[in-house]
């Protein structure tokens, strides 16, 4: 039998290495939170395996190696300069030590372009709870699947209409109009 966990994608791979403890991992994240917090793109890249693969709700495609992480890293800080991430929770592991699942707040302002799909900067704060979930080889993640609610950061940043408003009413009236068509 596999020592398999799937949930939402997430899939514990057989390749994945027992990670060493606890202790091992809180080290890690404070280093990988480290370059988050200074956008330094190269810190977080040499948290990363050379052909890591790396999922982000935010990504329309994963992010792949280093390179697309350190990208990411760039995009993201260009997007909101000042973003930050802390420890919501400490870290912790899955059962056979297999995986880890690292808890964060991640909160900014969007004062840059967010490419793709080209928002201008709004201005605005936002603040969501992020869950990382981590597979490791030679000390290194090896695949990487974020968890957090994309929705709530959009609404929080005005890119999209308020719950309950008539923007949002008149954005469900068009989809539904839509579908009617067989768009």
């Amino acid at each position: 039998m596999l020592d398999t966990v799937s949930s939402g994608g997430f899939v514990i791979e057989e390749e994945a290495e027992p990670i060493e403890s606890l202790a091992w991992l809180g080290e890690f994240t404070e280093r990988y939170i480290a370059g988050w917090n200074t956008g330094d793109a190269d810190a977080v890249a040499a948290c990363v395996t050379e052909d890591t693969v790396w999922h982000d709700p935010s990504l329309g495609e994963p992010a792949l190696g280093r390179a697309g992480v350190a990208k990411f890293v760039v995009d993201t800080v260009q997007s909101f300069p000042d973003v930050r991430y802390t420890n919501a929770l400490p870290p912790m592991l899955t059962p056979g030590s297999r995986a880890a699942i690292v808890p964060w707040r991640m909160a900014g302002t969007h004062l840059g372009l967010i490419e793709p799909p080209g928002f201008a900067a709004t201005g605005k704060r936002f603040d969501v709870m992020v869950i990382d979930l981590w597979q490791f080889r030679s000390g290194l993640i090896w695949r990487s699947r974020a968890v957090w609610d994309l929705q709530e950061m959009l609404l929080q940043l005005g890119l999209m209409p308020p719950r309950g408003s008539a923007a949002e009413r008149a954005m469900a009236g068009a989809q539904r109009l839509k579908s009617k068509l067989g768009f």
